[in-house]
């Protein structure tokens, strides 16, 4: 496998067959947690180090490296709080990855905005490098988990008419998605205001919905994404949130045009009211948390490859 032993940073690196080895140990990771509560029986004992670089705020994402790393039995280190980094202190952050990287971790799990220089050095360091979300580029990681949980609850990905809904200019999420979700067969289109549209080549040919109750009649996967109020200062984005609400929020009145065995899911943090209701996120077709599960041993899968561990059943 490519993997093996090398840096994860776009979700164009990995094949079909890849992506079928990846969710094929994941699986086996996840069937092992649930009947025996771990899976470190199936690793070979290794002493490999993982650091975790988090220059953004993360719940899902780093949290799920951490779990995922301890279930292999993998010794952690994690620097995740700019303000007590020497980033405070005037250091940029391309000089703490390579700092970092220095120290010789085995792997680094890196997370940042916008940051060119950075970004430049990520394939330069002498560790493997995983990509936990990098400005509005790309954040492959949570394609993969999401593309796992869209196959575990209806058997494929392929064929899937899988909508995208909110803020797609500046989701990095929806950008990994829509290359991963391709590559394995599904048609993805999606719903967003104009001040939203996704403006990258990629999204030139891809379907789209002015009107959300079109878009959910033709959907059998939602994927609604987080209004990224951050990434919106200085560029006049001429909409309010109560707008966006009106238009695209998600809610009962949506589901009733939804199909009954389809699939809503979110990367989080779900902002309630907003992108999804109370009453979606209870409902028995909200799998947002079947994600946030997936999330620990999709990530465990990629771990063991990426850092070459022999896996037992495998």
């Amino acid at each position: 496998m490519s993997l093996s032993n090398t840096s994860f940073l776009t979700s164009e690196q990995l094949t079909r067959s890849e992506i079928d080895q990846l969710f094929q140990r994941a699986r086996l990771f996840k069937s092992e947690y649930a009947e025996k509560k771990t899976i470190e029986h199936l690793v070979k004992e290794s002493h490999k180090i993982l650091a975790l670089v988090f220059a953004e705020p993360s719940t899902r994402t780093r949290m799920s490296f951490q779990m995922s790393a301890a279930q292999l039995g993998l010794r952690v280190a994690i620097l995740d709080n700019p303000s007590v980094a020497s980033l405070s202190k005037g250091e940029t952050l391309e000089d703490t990855v390579r700092n970092v990287a220095a120290m010789q971790p085995d792997a680094m799990v890196v997370r940042f905005n916008k940051d060119a220089d950075a970004e430049k050095a990520l394939p330069e360091l002498s560790c493997h490098i995983i990509n936990g979300g990098i400005g509005t580029e790309e954040h492959p990681t949570q394609a993969l988990l999401d593309a796992y949980t869209i196959q575990e609850f209806h058997g494929k990905v392929e064929g899937e008419k899988i909508l995208i809904v909110g803020d797609v200019l500046h989701s990095r999420v929806a950008n990994s998605n829509l290359l991963l979700l391709q590559k394995m067969g599904a048609e993805v289109a999606y719903c967003a205001p104009e001040a939203f549209v996704p403006q990258k080549e990629q999204w030139k040919e891809v379907k789209s919905f002015a009107s959300l109750e079109e878009g959910v009649k033709w959907a059998s996967v939602i994927m609604g994404l987080r209004v990224q109020r951050e990434r919106h200062v200085d560029q006049g984005v001429g909409l309010s949130i109560a707008e966006y609400r009106e238009k695209y929020r998600i809610g009962g009145d949506q589901l009733k045009f939804f199909a009954k065995d389809g699939i809503l899911l979110h990367p989080g943090p779900v902002i309630r009211g907003i992108e999804f209701s109370d009453y979606v996120l209870s409902e028995p077709r909200c799998k947002v948390r079947d994600q946030v599960t997936n999330g620990v041993f999709v990530r465990a899968a990629l771990l063991s490859f990426v850092l070459g561990l022999e896996v037992q059943g495998a």
